[in-house]
């Protein structure tokens, strides 16, 4: 259908449409990421996938440095990206663009699921994965 966006969930179980198309309606945009009151949405290939809150278990930022791929493209451009990790151990990456936009969006994270783990260790790598 045009004109309509289309959502899919990206780990766990699908949630009703019609309150997860409020929630995406109703999201605030930081970067490339909207934060609804329920999930987390991003941009898939064709779709905007989408994670409840409650179903991440840990949440970190992870940096990157992208080599340019074009000749007009800078080399070595950092790339920050969430990385989420759901209670069914799925390890998802959501490029989000700054620093700050990372920083932003696992604070909206953390005040939506007061039990999701924050930041990257080893340790942490192999209890949840």
């Amino acid at each position: 259908m045009k004109g309509i966006t289309k959502l899919e969930v990206a780990s766990g179980r699908e949630y009703n449409e019609s309150m997860v198309r409020m929630d995406y309606n109703t999201a605030q945009l930081a970067g490339n990421v909207r934060y609804g009151k329920y999930f987390i949405f991003y941009q898939g290939v064709r779709e905007w996938l989408y994670v409840y809150y409650q179903d991440i278990v840990w949440a970190y930022h992870k940096m990157e440095d992208a080599p340019g791929r074009l000749r007009r493209e800078r080399v070595g451009e950092e790339t920050h990206s969430i990385m989420l990790v759901t209670k069914d151990k799925k390890r998802i990456g959501i490029a989000v663009g700054s620093d700050e936009d990372v920083v932003e969006g696992l604070g909206v994270i953390r005040k939506n699921n007061a039990f999701v783990d924050i930041g990257f260790s080893k340790e942490k790598e192999g209890e949840y994965l």
